[in-house]
């Protein structure tokens, strides 16, 4: 899994951002990868993602407006539905009334025997009635069946006694009355055979009327219930309010019609309200129903599926800003490492140009001094051939020791001078048998006094058997050389130097100079053998030794390499073929 990680971040992070580039800015072509890289994930990305964007907007209205349309049809529907039902309930309840008062005459309802077998029958045929009684025009009850003690109480001063002589039928709201219990009356007005008014009044039970609307609950989260027109609550409520209290929403405004709206009640909830004043065919009754449904629980099933829809979008907008960053990434990666194949081959031809241009010079140098070196051996040579012609200083070993020493510092300076001229032209091949151990000691030899006032421990390294390989001695010389002075000025006092030399099969030898000097970074190493690079201090250092020695390596045939740390010291190693016309294993120099 963590491959794979490093996989994808890899896909998407740019190159160029882990570069060190400061060499090769002038020669780009485009200035600012990152900005172009910001720039171009960012369009791709808004043309990518902008119409997700807008259809997740434009989808999300929709579904809104769909969702509140199907809510309202919803709640319409069943409050539609819940006033048919109680409507149905008080209108059948009022047509056996009336059929019962058209059918029977004055004197057998007015007979408490006779009523209670009518009470009997409407029972059996309609159910929901608790009692029934005769009440004359001055509002006394003549007869009455049932379970109280009622007969012969007066109603004249009741409401619905009062409202039920200005029209033919009445129902009423629910009340406690003498009965001290919730329940709802209907009556019908008619005459006796002499003319004056009697009334038939029936008692309905709440509690069917109550399991009704119930019946009608679409979840926890529905409340069905009636109210009055004034908002006192009639039937049981779960959230608004206790029976007989005033209801905690407004009173909704008349309509002859089912209404739906949404709205918030007190709580600050979002609550889709159904309302519908009841009425039947041949009564107005005093109910508004009531339908009120919370928001967040109607939407439940709805909310789940918009949360899979904006799970999917998230998903998406992930993938699509992934795939636009890798494809970007890709891009810019191939345009940069384009132009820095581009900049890195300028820069080369730069160097190029450099080296030759030094190379000329180092010529017209090398000529310029071999003409005073020549004169300078002639002299020198010539003097000491006097010296040795006159017996006064025959045997004066100092100055003769003295005049040698003029004549090696003059072959030597010849020597480098060939070496300028080969850096400036191809140089032939000087091939020769060479001792390792001797070619090594004379190098230490130029650094004996260093090592000695520094406190420097050399430490050399060859077999017994004195290894000889076939090589150009000057250029062998040149390469321990230019590495054995690089390990000096890398050391500080006190610290150690070794060279190294052995066979490595039965054709090459390798040799290494190591020293536990300051090292050299990670950074530093990929630019050791470019010419110019140098980890001196400025003005201490060209930067032209170590290409030298590379290029010298490349002419014997060999291969050099360079491991180092920083703070632990830095080991050259050298492979060399031991016959000058074979070739090594490489030739290309490594750096680890």
């Amino acid at each position: 899994m963590i491959d794979i990680l490093r996989k994808i971040f890899k896909a998407i992070w740019p190159a160029f951002l882990e570069q060190d580039n400061d060499h090769l800015d002038p020669y780009f072509t485009i200035a600012d990868y990152h900005k172009i890289w910001t720039i171009g994930i960012t369009i791709l990305a808004t043309v990518a993602l902008f119409p997700l964007f807008v259809a997740t907007f434009i989808n999300y209205q929709l579904f809104q407006e769909s969702v509140n349309s199907e809510i309202v049809f919803r709640t319409e529907r069943v409050t539609s539905n819940t006033r048919r039902v109680v409507s149905f309930f008080l209108e059948e309840r009022l047509d056996a009334l009336r059929f019962t008062i058209n059918e029977i005459k004055y004197d057998k309802l007015a007979n408490p025997t006779q009523l209670f077998e009518i009470l009997k029958n409407l029972k059996l045929g309609f159910g929901g009635l608790t009692d029934l009684s005769v009440i004359d025009q001055t509002g006394i009850q003549i007869a009455y069946a049932g379970p109280y003690q009622l007969e012969g109480k007066n109603y004249s001063n009741q409401v619905w006694f009062i409202e039920c002589q200005k029209h033919n039928f009445y129902v009423s709201e629910i009340f406690r009355g003498y009965r001290d219990l919730p329940h709802i009356i209907i009556a019908v007005k008619s005459y006796r055979p002499d003319g004056t008014l009697f009334f038939l009044r029936a008692t309905l039970e709440t509690q069917r009327l109550i399991q009704l609307l119930s019946s009608y609950k679409t979840g926890s989260y529905a409340d069905i219930f009636l109210v009055n027109r004034s908002g006192i609550i009639q039937t049981p409520s779960k959230y608004y309010g206790a029976i007989f209290n005033k209801m905690a929403l407004p009173t909704p405004d008349y309509s002859t019609s089912t209404k739906a709206f949404f709205t918030t009640d007190s709580q600050e909830r979002s609550i889709t309200t159904g309302y519908a004043y009841i009425s039947t065919q041949i009564a107005d009754t005093p109910y508004i129903l009531m339908v009120i449904k919370q928001k967040e629980g109607m939407m439940g099933q709805w909310m789940e599926f918009r949360s899979k829809m904006y799970g999917f979008g998230a998903i998406s907008i992930i993938v699509i800003f992934h795939i636009v960053a890798v494809t970007c990434t890709y891009m810019v990666n191939k345009l940069y490492l384009a132009d820095r194949a581009k900049a890195e081959t300028m820069v080369l031809m730069e160097q190029q140009s450099q080296l030759a241009s030094i190379g000329q010079l180092a010529a017209g140098v090398a000529h310029e001094i071999n003409n005073p070196l020549a004169l300078i051996n002639e002299t020198a040579g010539y003097v000491k051939d006097l010296f040795e012609i006159k017996k006064q200083y025959q045997n004066d070993n100092e100055l003769l020791e003295g005049i040698d020493d003029i004549l090696e510092a003059v072959e030597r300076c010849g020597t480098i001078t060939k070496q300028l001229l080969g850096f400036a032209h191809k140089a032939d091949i000087d091939k020769q048998k060479v001792n390792l151990k001797e070619i090594i000691s004379d190098v230490l030899n130029f650094h004996i006094k260093e090592s000695e006032y520094r406190n420097i421990k050399i430490g050399l390294d060859v077999p017994e058997d004195n290894l000889e390989i076939e090589t150009d001695r000057g250029k062998l010389q040149q390469i321990l050389l230019n590495l054995v002075n690089n390990a000096f000025q890398a050391v500080d006092v006190g610290s150690r130097i070794d060279v190294h030399a052995s066979s490595s099969g039965p054709d090459k030898v390798v040799i290494t100079v190591s020293d536990n000097g300051c090292g050299m970074s990670q950074a530093e190493l990929a630019k050791v053998f470019e010419p110019f690079f140098t980890t001196k201090e400025r003005g201490t250092g060209t930067g032209l030794g170590l290409a030298i020695t590379h290029g010298l390596v490349k002419k014997l045939n060999g291969n050099i390499s360079v491991e180092s740390k920083e703070n632990e010291g830095t080991r050259f190693s050298i492979i060399l073929p031991t016959l000058i016309g074979e070739e090594a294993d490489g030739n290309e120099s490594s750096v680890s």
